[in-house]
């Protein structure tokens, strides 16, 4: 019994780190200020990233099923498209808070002023969204697996946060 425990238990761990090394590969990949350009800046907006937690919710695949001439087919065809279009999101919002980031670091950089509290700031608020992308795609993987449920809303709060940031190192170069 405690073999086909470990068993289990190491089958589940090596998903689970399958699963996260390509996000843990993006999460750490080197972001340049190079890579941030002013239409970028000008548009970037968190609220592109609001539909990311409604994509796969159970409320629409249930809505589906109760449609006369439902078919098994369509409702796994929506849910692999959703799967997908979800990974792209978050691919998107890992780069997106990586560049928010990397100009906040280089605005507290280029101050005149000490903002060691604000750098310290940063760094903690990077951290904590990499320890929850984490999260979010372990958890991912298991709902790909029929298991369990991905609430994205800390990650659309994390990226809120680092916008907030983003402004906090600007205000003192406007002045």
């Amino acid at each position: 019994m405690q073999l086909a425990l470990e068993v289990v238990l190491s089958v589940v761990t090596g998903m689970c780190v399958l699963g996260v090394a390509p996000v843990l590969r993006r999460l750490f990949k080197k972001t340049s200020i190079e890579d941030i350009t002013p239409e970028w800046v000008e548009s970037f907006s968190v609220e592109r990233y609001r539909p990311m937690a409604g994509l796969l919710s159970d409320e629409d695949f249930a809505f589906l099923s109760r449609q006369p001439g439902f078919d098994a087919s369509i409702y796994r065809k929506l849910r692999r498209e959703r799967l997908l279009i979800f990974e792209q999101y978050l691919n998107r919002l890992i780069l997106d808070f990586k560049k928010l980031h990397v100009t906040a670091r280089y605005l507290v950089a280029q101050s005149e002023e000490d903002h060691s509290d604000l750098a310290m700031s940063l760094i903690r608020l990077r951290l904590s969204f990499a320890m929850n992308v984490v999260a979010v795609q372990m958890r991912f993987q298991f709902f790909k697996l029929g298991v369990g449920r991905v609430n994205t809303q800390i990650l659309i709060g994390k990226l809120q946060q680092m916008s907030e940031q983003l402004n906090l190192a600007a205000v003192p170069q406007a002045v």
